[in-house]
């Protein structure tokens, strides 16, 4: 399994150089105040974990994976591995840069604000993998990005109509305990959404024929 982990972050290293250009480019708009740094790192995150499967459909990698020994689990749980790692990276790297720009434009280090947007950007990524993998796995990469887009737009879009005709108090207030605890809470649901996510990817790529 070591070695598909490998695998996975060699194909990242690929893609690695386009991503830091983006980066700049958004870091820049950060220290402008335009974006905030933990959403630069997110859409870098994203990126390169669809990068992993469009790279293996393109070269029939699964046909291959599949013959290995216990080669079908292995596959599901190196990706989510490298997908755990590569987020704690990309969310050490946001603290830190997070914790420049804030000196730099204030000369003061908001501590709970920066943890607060890094737990967020840390749970959205975990909700995105979380949909993305057993999409992916059953439709495969291109397949899979269109139908998670409609995906999210579908939910923003009823969570819209949601918000203008229910009452939204209890959930703002759910939202605010959340926060006030987010150190404990966050990890908590992404390791449940994760164990969640990883099941049904596993059953898929298990009966999935290549």
């Amino acid at each position: 399994m070591l070695g598909l982990i490998k695998k996975d972050f060699l194909l990242i290293k690929a893609n690695l150089k386009s991503m830091v250009i983006i980066f700049m480019v958004y870091l820049i708009l950060a220290f402008q105040g335009t974006f905030d740094v933990t959403f630069i790192i997110l859409l870098i995150g994203i990126m390169l974990f669809i990068s992993t499967f469009s790279y293996d459909d393109f070269n029939n990698w699964n046909s291959y994976a599949v013959t290995l020994p216990d080669g079908r689990k292995n596959v599901v749980r190196a990706k989510y591995i490298a997908s755990i790692i590569l987020t704690v990276v990309l969310g050490i790297v946001a603290f830190a840069i997070g914790i420049g720009i804030s000196y730099t434009k204030t000369n003061n280090i908001d501590l709970d604000e920066i943890i607060s947007s890094l737990m967020g950007t840390v749970l959205s990524s975990v909700i995105i993998i979380s949909l993305l993998y057993p999409i992916v796995f059953k439709f495969g990469a291109t397949n899979g990005r269109i139908i998670l887009f409609a995906v999210v737009f579908g939910i923003v879009g009823v969570g819209t109509l949601i918000t203008k005709f229910v009452d939204m108090t209890f959930i703002i207030n759910m939202i605010n305990r959340l926060d006030n605890c987010s150190l404990i809470a966050i990890p908590i649901i992404s390791v449940a959404i994760l164990g969640i996510s990883y099941l049904i990817s596993n059953k898929i790529y298990q009966n999935k024929e290549y």
